[in-house]
């Protein structure tokens, strides 16, 4: 009997090593797969102590070769706010690349090598290591929120979002967006749009004047495009560009234009390479009916800009909003949610950049005493006062 246990044991120890063996190396294939395919600009196999990595190399070798992906053995990686330094120490690490992604690597190093106690620099490193990893700006924020102080506003909860647009005759827009387009009033002059999305009307004042460039459009997204056209020319409302709807395209629509002068882009967006994750989004929006009997399901603020890379930065890096379309000139955030904020180049857009915008965003959020005494700390360079900033390119946020 105790011949038997002994087999037996021994029987278990062989096969848990060999099980985790072969598991070591098919999670090595998986990344040599992802390389290959293009999935990953480069890809880090775990750390693996030294000695591990020496007896290794040549299945690591046979594998990297037959998916024609090459490897690069980093005895030294460098220490980064992206992950734990402990977790390299006195490790190896092998590197899966192909073309010149090796080199891209080493000139990172070198950059951190020639500055190692610049820590304005150490989250531009991070962030250019994330990069190279395939990481998208989300998943990096995620691993710096683990390994530094730094959040983004979309990690305090954000619950609903705000437009604020202005008007000379705030009676007339009340007037239109109660009584012409329905919506809900949920105050004096706040309209709920769709689930956790409202515009917020206002009278002209001091910041916002009369024939002040607008720099923003609201798009309307509903999936009764026909019968909004009809009701709209019913109700003599002014049409910008008709409704021709289009076979095969990523969206359609048409443009009205409010009493105040914002273009009003009632939009359905259909399935289309650059709007699929959006359309995953949207699939589940619940329809906010309005007094007319028809409804909408949500809203994107359109917003023009000149520096489109600067924009994009700030609404992933900063805010920390996940980009759900992309349109090539244009950029779509989801913000709540139902609410949207789409960047667009203003060379190709409805409407101008301008210094001087009439309209204002904000954002609703969970926590706000501790956003504020986030950003009082944080967003000092982003002028952060009384739950109020002013973000690139001019344009105003509020939050609540």
């Amino acid at each position: 009997m105790k011949t038997l246990l002994q087999s037996l044991i021994v029987a278990f120890i062989c096969f848990a090593c060999t099980s985790h063996k072969e598991t070591e190396f098919e999670a090595f294939e998986v990344f040599c797969e992802m390389v290959a395919n293009g999935n990953k600009p480069l890809a880090l196999h775990h750390p693996i102590a030294r000695d591990v990595a020496e007896k290794n190399w040549d299945q690591y070798k046979t594998i990297a070769d037959s998916y024609n992906v090459q490897l690069y053995r980093e005895d030294n990686f460098p220490k980064t706010l992206l992950f734990p330094n402990e977790a390299t120490e006195n490790k190896s690490v092998i590197l899966i690349y192909t073309g010149q992604r090796l080199k891209q690597y080493e000139q990172l190093k070198a950059a951190m090598e020639e500055n190692p106690k610049d820590d304005a620099l150490k989250v531009g490193f991070a962030r250019r290591l994330g990069r190279l990893l395939g990481y998208n700006n989300r998943g990096i924020n995620e691993l710096l929120s683990k390994n530094t102080p730094y959040k983004s506003l979309a990690s305090f909860g954000v619950k609903k979002q705000v437009t604020h647009l202005y008007y000379d005759n705030i009676k007339e827009a009340i007037a239109f967006y109660e009584e012409v387009l329905g919506l809900n009033k949920v105050d004096t002059s706040l309209f709920q749009i769709g689930d956790e999305v409202l515009v917020h009307l206002h009278a002209l004042n001091q910041s916002h004047i009369k024939d002040q460039p607008k720099s923003t459009a609201i798009a309307l997204l509903t999936d009764q495009l026909p019968e909004w056209y009809s009701y709209l020319q019913e109700q003599q409302v002014p049409i910008k560009y008709t409704y021709k709807p289009k076979t095969g395209g990523p969206h359609d629509g048409f443009v009205a234009v409010d009493p105040g002068g914002y273009l009003l882009e009632f939009e359905q967006f259909k399935q289309h390479p650059e709007n699929e994750l959006f359309m995953a989004v949207l699939e589940d929006a619940p329809r906010t009916r309005t007094s007319t009997a028809l409804n909408f399901y949500g809203s994107i603020t359109w917003t023009y800009h000149k520096d489109m890379l600067k924009m994009e930065s700030f609404y992933e890096e900063v805010l920390g909003y996940q980009k759900v379309a992309d349109q090539g000139w244009t950029k779509i955030y989801q913000t709540s949610a139902s609410g949207f904020i789409g960047l667009v180049d203003e060379c190709r857009g409805m409407e101008n950049y301008a210094d001087d915008k009439a309209v204002e965003l904000e954002w609703q959020v969970e926590d706000v005493n501790a956003f504020n005494s986030y950003a009082n700390e944080h967003w000092e360079k982003l002028g952060f006062n009384n739950s109020s900033f002013i973000g690139p390119e001019n344009y105003i946020y509020h939050i609540q």
